[in-house]
């Protein structure tokens, strides 16, 4: 066989069934062994969709992403996807095309040394210049994407290579190495627990690291009865129905989380799984950490310490942390407080469509088990702030890279993780006009995912950020109103539009019975006060 099928066998040991992609020259061996192999290419519209489809799919479900595209331009294209997959530690493996060995140097066509270019934003990066080492390379590569902490890793092969005939008796055989537990020093789970027991009213802050541990945290919260602060990342982790969780802490954290957070009576903070990043700290504000003590626990050792110099850092993995500290630490005996409404009264101060009024109901009208995508934009501030996610339900996105449109395209990854999960995301105009064309990949695959467009045709969050920081603003921040329904009909997409907080009793009859994408483009005019100071003040520092 080809080295280009040893490459997929390789990559169906690995347990990979999707690809992510744009074909091309370089790449068309591989692409062409996806006739003799049972792994389905998903063909984007753009290299980087295909980079975020694949960190959505890795980051999600914890298993392998893989793209294969062309090298130069086709890398080129997807950089802002593979710092998304970076930023968002999320196993996500590059496969791209070289030209013919003997062509380099010579200044063949869309010849580009794509391995330096991408050695700052992967584990790994190599070009593959010796036909026996192919497969030894990628297995390399595989092993590092998925050694935790995770992240993306980049392998370059030249076209000459990919078609020729491998010979070698390989074991295919792999393990991966997620499965194996980076176990925590018992003396630091000795000093946590004495912590713990000695501390009078905790708070546990959630991060996207407590994906797929959300019933051992509650059990936990539980077992301490102590309350939930979650990062803009670690929404959805916790249900919001569980009555210890206050919600949202960070950029536009919920009234309820941030008095929490910051209450005088706190006296230890326990923090799972963050890098405690710009939008998880209200900009790096100590005080969330005054007159607390502090543990903070992550698998990857460079987030310890980094932003606040806390108490006990704990170097380790949460699967094997928590359930540790549920076993060591005394039950409370106490009754949990009640819990006060996360979030002050509706005020109307505007005009046009609320947004909040818009998220706080937009749960009843699809399927409780809907996993939520937010892009980036002004609207992702009252996501956080007012979407509450049933128990049933998830929530993803990458606020660490902040690459507007990525939810677009990382819908598509997202729901090939679980085919049987609604999928709902919510962008603006900004990001449509940048990535929207990947809606189209997702009909192409007959993916039933409902996109939210909110268009207030502007880029709203620059507007607002200039009127605050400067007193002024530029009218070619907005611009004149585009359909965005109309464009989604005209391409085949079903798709209507709201104009009133009354029409949102439609969206459950017009998301029946999807055999592909739709689109609810939501017409507002920007003048709802959108809780983005966080952002905008950490912009005067």
């Amino acid at each position: 066989m080809r080295i280009s099928n040893s490459i997929l066998k390789c990559l169906k040991a690995a347990d990979v069934k999707n690809v992510f992609g744009i074909p091309a020259g370089t790449v068309s061996p591989i692409y062409d062994a996806m006739n003799d192999e049972d792994i389905l290419p998903i063909v984007t519209k753009n290299e980087a969709g295909a980079a975020y489809a694949a960190a959505r799919y890795a980051n999600i479900s914890g298993k392998l992403g893989v793209c294969i595209v062309a090298g130069a331009v086709g890398v080129n294209n997807m950089i802002n996807g593979i710092a998304d997959a970076a930023r968002a530690k999320a196993p996500v493996l590059i496969i791209s095309g070289y030209v013919n060995r003997w062509q380099i140097g010579k200044g063949a066509l869309q010849e580009l040394d794509t391995e330096n270019i991408l050695k700052p934003i992967t584990k790994y990066s190599e070009t593959i210049l010796d036909e026996n080492k192919v497969i030894e390379g990628l297995k390399k590569a595989i092993t590092i994407a998925l050694t935790p902490p995770h992240g993306p890793v980049h392998i370059s092969i030249p076209l000459d290579i990919q078609l020729m005939q491998f010979e070698d008796d390989i074991n295919w055989d792999f393990l991966n190495p997620s499965d194996k537990i980076i176990e925590a020093n018992p003396n630091d789970i000795k000093e946590a627990t004495d912590i713990i027991n000695n501390s009078k009213h905790g708070v546990i802050m959630v991060g996207k690291g407590c994906r797929r541990l959300g019933d051992e945290v509650v059990e936990l919260s539980k077992h301490l009865n102590w309350p939930i602060i979650t990062t803009p990342e670690g929404k959805g982790v916790i249900p919001s129905t569980y009555k210890l969780n206050y919600g949202n802490f960070g950029y536009s954290s919920t009234d309820a989380a941030l008095n929490l957070a910051y209450s005088g009576d706190v006296d230890c903070l326990l923090i799972l799984g963050t890098s405690l990043g710009e939008s998880a700290t209200c900009n790096f504000n100590t005080k969330l950490i005054e007159g607390k003590k502090v543990i903070h626990v992550d698998w990857d050792k460079k987030e310890l310490g980094k932003v606040f110099d806390e108490d006990l850092k704990i170097h380790g993995d949460l699967r094997q942390v928590v359930p540790e500290l549920i076993k060591s630490t005394q039950k409370s005996a106490e009754e949990p407080e009640i819990r006060p409404e996360l979030n002050g009264d509706y005020v109307k101060n505007h005009t046009g469509v609320s947004l909040r009024l818009f998220l706080d109901r937009i749960t009843e009208f699809v399927p409780k088990n809907t996993l939520y995508l937010s892009d980036l934009g002004e609207h992702m501030n009252f996501v956080f702030k007012y979407l509450n996610i049933p128990e049933e339900g998830n929530f993803e996105v990458n606020l660490n890279y902040a690459a507007m449109g990525s939810a677009i395209g990382g819908a598509v990854g997202a729901y090939l993780v679980e085919e049987n999960r609604p999928v709902a995301v919510f962008s603006g105009d900004g990001s449509f006009f940048m990535n929207g064309t990947e809606i189209l990949t997702a009909k192409e695959n007959n993916m039933p995912i409902i996109y939210f467009i909110i268009n207030n045709s502007m880029l709203a969050y620059v507007d607002h950020g200039h009127k605050f920081l400067y007193g002024r603003s530029l009218e070619v921040f907005k611009q004149e109103r585009v359909s965005i329904a109309d464009m989604m009909n005209a391409v085949g997409v079903k798709s209507m539009r709201i104009e009133s907080i009354e029409d949102i009793i439609k969206i459950d009859d017009f998301t029946k019975d999807l055999n592909g994408p739709c689109v609810i483009e939501i017409i507002t005019d920007g003048t709802e006060p959108a809780p983005i100071m966080d952002r905008l003040k950490s912009l005067k520092n």
